[in-house]
């Protein structure tokens, strides 16, 4: 009897193991200023958003330096993307953060999308083609997506989403 019970014990923990973290810390480091004048291109996405957020969000460490992401088929927008590389089971873990207009907000096929309230004038989570991503409306001519893949993490994304909102001058 005590055999079979440690058995379904260590399966249970096992089980647990390979599942995703329920573990993710919460950011804590300030997001620099970041200034709607002058365009979104001038926005250093990368710079503003301290590296340790993204990594307490996402649960590992990032493989490479943030780097510059515009987002797919929007120019003119301006963002960071983060790679935290592959598992074990060669699931790819990354992120991003862009600014857009209105219009790309507004412009989004919609799949799975979830209205979010609190956050920003408007939000919704939506099953984007790489990822499950926030979609936020700052005002009538700014938004911003944060995205984490391929394992989704909406509660790190409204995080992040949050410490962003916080930061705009």
């Amino acid at each position: 009897m005590r055999v079979s019970y440690a058995m379904v014990t260590l399966s249970f923990m096992a089980a647990l193991a390979c599942g995703q973290h329920a573990s993710q810390k919460e950011p804590k480091a300030p997001v620099a200023p970041i200034t709607m004048t002058g365009g979104l291109q001038k926005i250093d996405v990368c710079s503003a958003i301290p590296r340790e957020d993204i990594e307490a969000v996402m649960d590992r460490k990032l493989v490479s330096a943030p780097q510059h992401f515009e987002y797919y088929d929007a120019p003119g927008t301006s963002g960071c993307w983060y790679d935290a590389g592959k598992d074990a089971s060669k699931e790819a873990h990354f992120g991003y953060v862009v600014f857009t207009s209105v219009d790309v907000y507004n412009s989004q096929p919609l799949y799975k999308n979830v209205a979010v309230n609190g956050i920003g004038v408007s939000a919704y989570l939506n099953n984007g083609a790489d990822a499950r991503q926030l979609w936020v409306q700052v005002d009538d001519k700014v938004a911003f997506v944060v995205a984490f893949g391929d394992v989704p993490n909406e509660a790190g994304a409204k995080a992040i989403a949050k410490l962003v909102l916080a930061a705009i001058r």
